[in-house]
């Protein structure tokens, strides 16, 4: 029963699912994937890395991981970075695998107490469907279960694209925010025939309050995202004290997640944990496991004026 359970899922997947992004419950870790804006914002080299796992207890769910590097760079008046990230889901069914590449000019205001990015995002994906690895209904014997061979003609295995993304980030000191759109042009991602890949638009905004203590940092923040019919909408706050950050979040009607970390001037470590509270049920999807890191290299003063964002 679970091993049809999980081809049900993953046919599901297959067919609707294919459509949204993979997404990331540490998004201020992954934060050019969240919004391209938010390259070159710090004040030296940045290396980070995520691994998720999203329900571990269902048979073949979804694996992800993403790295990034983006850097400041003076001659270009901006910040310049690449992404990469590959998503596999059903254990190897369906693979996608991204590159892309993102300039964010970098603009002053108001004597460096504001600043304004925006960037633009050009990349390339692949999705690659193995169809050895799917069963469908013409194989099941009442008794004896899958033992035929099925029917289904096999279409494209893989599909690949151009693909382009826009991002705005103003920030100052303790505030920032910003708007990003993901999949501009809706490029055809099909591998049953034409499917246009739905436009993402992520708004964010948050703080970096120290309340008058350099040792403690109080991090208000929101995600709210929507692709198709998808919307995600995810509050939240973290506190670092030193060198520890703790904090908690809610995506509407989906999970909890509790998230817990090291920071300090040159590395960040996280680790969250989805509990889901949706019908799908803890129990059944074994919530989701997160690590996020980051590195913050050949540490120097920012060649700008204004304080560098760095978030929590």
């Amino acid at each position: 029963m679970k091993h049809l359970f999980s081809v049900i899922a993953l046919l599901f997947s297959c067919t609707i699912l294919m459509a949204q992004d993979p997404h990331f419950s540490q998004y201020n870790t992954s934060r050019t994937y969240t919004n391209p804006a938010f390259t070159g914002t710090d004040s030296t080299l940045v290396l980070a890395s995520g691994y998720r796992m999203q329900w571990p207890n269902i048979d073949g769910g979804y694996k992800t991981f993403y790295f990034s590097a983006d850097q400041y760079v003076p001659f270009l008046g901006g910040g310049f970075g690449i992404n990469f990230l590959r998503d596999n889901s059903g254990k190897g069914t369906l693979i996608t695998t991204r590159v892309d590449f993102t300039y964010a000019p970098h603009f002053e205001l108001f004597k460096h107490r504001l600043v304004i990015q925006p960037a633009f995002s050009a990349g390339y994906f692949q999705k690659r469907l193995d169809w050895s690895k799917l069963t469908f209904g013409d194989q099941i014997d009442d008794r004896r279960g899958f033992v035929y061979n099925t029917n289904e003609q096999q279409r494209l295995s893989t599909a690949q694209n151009v693909d382009f993304s826009f991002g705005l980030l103003v920030y100052s000191k303790n505030f920032y925010g910003g708007f990003a759109a993901h999949h501009l042009t809706t490029p055809d991602e099909g591998l049953l025939g034409v499917a246009a890949l739905p436009m993402r638009l992520t708004y964010h905004a948050g703080a970096n309050l120290s309340l008058n203590t350099k040792n403690f940092i109080l991090s208000p923040n929101i995600l709210i995202m929507k692709q198709q019919d998808f919307q995600m909408i995810l509050p939240g706050v973290s506190a670092k004290y030193k060198w520890a950050v703790l904090g908690i979040s809610y995506r509407n009607q989906d999970a909890f997640i509790i998230n817990a970390g090291f920071q300090n001037r040159f590395l960040k470590i996280g680790y969250s944990y989805d509990y889901t509270v949706s019908n799908l049920t803890n129990k059944a999807t074994g919530g989701s496991n997160e690590i996020q890191l980051a590195w913050f290299l050949h540490y120097q003063k920012k060649i700008c004026k204004i304080k560098t964002l760095r978030m929590i």
